[in-house]
């Protein structure tokens, strides 16, 4: 049982649940919710190439058994949830409607008839503040397929990583990390698409000096060269959700 104080209150529902250890996973998928995001090295698992601010990813939470997975009044179940250093890096958010304090969106249907996903704003062990959500199936109806979908956001350059908590495991320490890095974006004109209009705000910049302040030239380099285009190119045509 993790120690646990909460921050935000909600009205717990009825999720009956429970599932065997290891057989809940996850995977990272770009904002369409089936392209997967690409790992750094394709041998370390969890850790995934770099993304630019301002890219929303889905993180989507299946399973190959069809059994409950936790309660909904502290036993079991599961979370996704960003720890207080990396909160200025990345956000995770739920799917609404939010009802009596579920958020419905983000529980697919092969979760149960009962299943909820609960906000999770607190302490755990040694007072590290956590904020993400508790993701619980229900009693019925549940099947061996995508259970619930989150979304992430990068919104500084940096690193962050999201705890993934599988409570039939562990209350306290997470099963691991997914670990996302943030590059500046080169989405310059912020139309979720990095194209010919954004290399024409990079062009009109080009050897501009004193570029160092996020809030100047863009966000590139201190000197706009060479450097900053081969960095665009390695985006050319990418989006952010």
């Amino acid at each position: 049982m993790k120690t646990l104080t909460l921050i935000a209150s909600f009205v717990p529902i009825l999720c009956m649940i429970s599932a065997a250890a290891g057989e809940v996973s996850t995977r990272v998928c770009l904002a369409d919710g089936n392209t997967l995001l690409p790992l750094r090295d394709p041998n370390i698992p969890f850790i995934y190439r770099d993304i630019m601010v301002g890219t929303k990813l889905t993180i989507i939470v299946s399973s190959d058994v069809n059994e409950y997975w936790g309660d909904g009044f502290g036993d079991d179940g599961g979370s996704l949830a960003v720890e207080e250093e990396y909160w200025n890096y990345g956000v995770l958010s739920a799917r609404g409607p939010q009802i009596v304090g579920d958020w419905s969106g983000s529980h697919f249907p092969a979760a149960g008839r009962e299943a909820c996903v609960l906000d999770w704003e607190g302490c755990i062990d040694d007072d590290v503040k956590v904020d993400g959500f508790d993701l619980y199936t229900g009693s019925t109806e549940i099947e061996a397929d995508n259970w619930f979908i989150i979304d992430y956001t990068a919104t500084k350059a940096g690193i962050c990583k999201v705890g993934f908590y599988d409570h039939t495991i562990s209350w306290s320490d997470p099963n691991y990390y997914l670990v996302f890095y943030h590059v500046p974006t080169r989405d310059f004109n912020n139309d979720t698409k990095v194209d010919f209009a954004d290399f024409a705000v990079l062009a009109s910049y080009w050897q501009e000096n004193g570029c160092g302040d996020q809030n100047w030239c863009e966000g590139t380099d201190p000197t706009v060269d060479i450097n900053d285009l081969m960095f665009f190119v390695d985006y050319w045509l990418e989006t952010t959700e």
